[in-house]
């Protein structure tokens, strides 16, 4: 029978020296094995550092975590880092810039290592094992220094603003300008680079020229998207299809335009308020305040009508219409939004009041110093007595109805002093309601000109007399304007006096 004959191969030198390495940490092992050395031997490094454990070239092998805290401590004092920035070099202690050892992790690092017996025997026989120290860099410290370098008499960077005109509420830009400094990113990457080492080290700081934040184009950017906000449609729709449009200087009075909290860019809010504001006036031309009829009901049964009642109009989705004109407008969507409204009946309410008193049986008196010639010739006249606050009408030198209590003219529209004759006569008529003058009161009833345009009339709106308090006319109760209006005529002569 033929042999086939066997080539042996020569393994190489490199794998040979491995296969001895191998063979030897075995045959040690089996050694401490049998003579039970390897407990021992591994017993002795429980809480410790394993074999060939360094820390920053210092070996720790063995140490304690207090033991080793303090080769770590003594390692990281003193380390400096020198800046050289604009000519001059300044060295400072590491935390200064920013970073920072932590001490707990790093010693926690060197003593982690897997606990069997065979792991620490293989540990005693491997090469060394050297732990970089746990740096942790606070980047906003490192800026803040970075910043710092810069001397005062350089120019800072200015933001670009984005301002809005009074009048016109239109937005503009003021133009950002760059400044010379120092670029604070360069800074905060060569402090993390370096730290770990735990070696004195320098860092080359340049001036450069540095861009600020909020740029011109981020502002033009920020304009061009308001511009698109501003071009949709929007429009409410009130009772009998008026319609009231809400305009691009209505709606730039919604915006405001304003640096984000990260401080590198800009962004566009809308006011809520201001919207419920511009929402309150449109309905508040739609809306109508319900106002309940007064009669006026004497003792005697009479009654007197002093205002006829007005039923009420109220919007009732102003909230509604509010909050799509902010989303709307956010979104630069169109809007086409209809009013909601709902009548409130007015009531009819009754007041009962003391009528004036009416005798035309008195006993006619001596007449006052200031009594009109009128007065002694038996006519009727009126006296307006500024100092008691009422109206007394007499024929002759006999009172035949009052006194009544009366509001006449506050400081500053006090009415007027002395014989006047009424001129002029109206039953119903608007009070004010001029450019001349700062309020209107429609409807105002029993109105009696005595002098230019004071007059005695009726003020349903008061709920009480005596004092003073009007533009300068005599305000007075329906029933008594009402009673004095029928008694009186034009000519009727009137004294007004304190």
């Amino acid at each position: 029978m033929a042999t086939t004959p066997v080539t042996h191969t020569r393994a190489p030198k490199k794998r040979g020296r491995v296969l001895f390495l191998v063979l030897a940490a075995v045959a040690v092992v089996i050694a401490l094995v049998a003579t039970g050395g390897s407990f021992a031997f591994a017993k002795q490094f429980e809480g410790k550092a394993l074999p060939g454990t360094t820390i920053d070239g210092v070996d720790v092998a063995g140490k304690t975590a207090d033991e080793i805290r303090a080769v770590v401590e003594k390692s990281t004092s003193g380390v400096k880092v020198t800046v050289d920035a604009n000519g001059e070099s300044n060295a400072v202690p590491l935390e200064e810039v920013g970073a920072h050892i932590d001490v707990d992790k790093t010693v926690e690092k060197a003593l982690s290592r897997e606990s069997s017996v065979p792991a620490v025997v293989s540990a005693a026989l491997s090469d060394t094992r050297d732990i970089t120290p746990v740096i942790t860099v606070d980047e906003k410290k490192a800026r803040d220094y970075a910043e710092s370098l810069v001397p005062e008499n350089e120019v800072e960077p200015v933001d670009a603003e984005i301002v809005q005109d009074k009048e016109s509420k239109e937005f503009s830009v003021i133009e950002s300008k760059p400044g010379k400094g120092v670029d604070p990113a360069q800074f905060v990457a060569t402090v993390k680079k370096n730290a770990p080492e735990l070696r004195d080290f320098t860092v080359k700081q340049e001036f450069t020229d540095i861009e600020p934040q909020l740029t011109t184009a981020k502002a033009n950017e920020a304009l061009e998207t308001l511009d698109g906000m501003l071009k949709s449609s929007m429009v409410v729709t009130g009772p009998e299809d008026k319609t009231y449009e809400v305009t691009r200087e209505d709606r730039l009075g919604f915006v405001s335009i304003s640096p984000n909290e990260a401080g590198d860019n800009f962004e566009i809010a809308v006011d809520q308020e201001k919207v419920d504001k511009y929402v309150g006036k449109i309905t508040g031309k739609v809306e109508k305040t319900k106002k309940d009829g007064i009669v006026e009901v004497a003792e005697d049964g009479s009654r007197t009508e002093v205002s006829p009642g007005k039923d009420g109009v109220k919007v009732t989705n102003a909230k509604e219409i509010s909050e799509k004109l902010t989303k709307a407008l956010s979104s630069g969507d169109n809007l086409d939004l209809a009013m909601t409204t709902e009548v409130e009946k007015a009531e009819v309410k009754e007041k009962k009041v003391e009528k004036a008193p009416v005798n035309l049986d008195q006993v006619p008196g001596e007449l006052p110093s200031y009594a009109p010639a009128e007065a002694h010739n038996g006519e009727k006249w009126i006296d307006i007595n500024l100092a008691n606050k009422t109206v007394t009408a007499y024929v002759g030198d006999k009172p035949v109805w009052g006194p009544v209590s009366i509001v006449d003219g506050g400081k500053g529209t006090e009415t007027p002093t002395g014989e006047y004759t009424i001129w002029h006569r109206t039953e119903v008529q608007n009070m004010g309601c001029t450019p001349r003058y700062d309020y209107c009161t429609k409807g105002v009833k029993y109105n009696q000109f005595f002098h230019k345009g004071y007059a005695l009339h009726s003020a349903p709106w008061r709920s009480s007399f005596g004092y003073s308090g009007s533009h300068g006319c005599i305000n007075m109760r329906v029933a008594d304007a009402k009673w004095l209006f029928e008694w009186a005529s034009i000519g009727t002569k009137v004294v007004s006096h304190r």
